[in-house]
């Protein structure tokens, strides 16, 4: 690592695994190190969140983001996709419909509605691509060196497509999106 996990404004939860709090939204994202790979857990409210978050990334492993698991299709989750356009991209089982069509004017209206700039909120509407792996039921990702991820699309809850990320070590680590929100 280049920097550490404080310096750029995470919080590191277990070896190799990290959360940053995003501002505006409350909204968390994650960070999970393999030896061969890099997970990030949802991609924040615009194209230049999701740029930062590439950029911290970058920054705390040396290494690009190679995976994004995306867990439920609210705007201040999805929007900074675009941002990890090279990375192979998961979402649960119909996500890819709900970022499609009508599901697109509906993040766009959401995120101006809760203050996102409408200019950033065309932009990364715009810019926003389906993800290339449709989960069902689990899936492992194995980012190398005994580092996984188990992907668990966990059925309708906050929204109709939830997908939360396990983590397995000491301790485990799970991102649920909203799932379980602070109040």
């Amino acid at each position: 690592m280049t920097v550490t996990w404080e310096e750029s404004g995470w919080e590191q939860l277990a070896p190799g695994v990290g959360r940053r709090r995003l501002p505006g939204w409350d909204c968390t994202a994650g960070l999970v190190l393999g030896a061969d790979g890099v997970l990030a857990v949802d991609a924040g409210s615009s194209l230049a969140e999701g740029a930062r978050l590439r950029t911290e990334a970058r920054e705390l492993t040396g290494r690009r983001v190679t995976h994004l698991a995306l867990t439920h299709p609210h705007f201040d989750h999805v929007l900074g996709a675009p941002a990890f356009a090279d990375a192979e991209v998961y979402g649960a089982v119909g996500l890819d419909v709900a970022l499609a069509g009508r599901g697109r004017e509906e993040l766009r209206a959401d995120a101006v509605r809760w203050g996102l700039d409408p200019a950033a909120a065309d932009e990364a509407v715009a810019a926003l691509v389906p993800p290339r792996h449709a989960v069902s039921g689990e899936w492992t990702l194995d980012l190398g060196g005994g580092r996984r991820a188990l992907l668990a699309n966990v059925g309708p809850g906050h929204t109709a497509y939830d997908l939360a990320v396990l983590v397995p070590g000491d301790p485990d680590v799970v991102f649920c999106g909203d799932l379980v929100e602070e109040s």
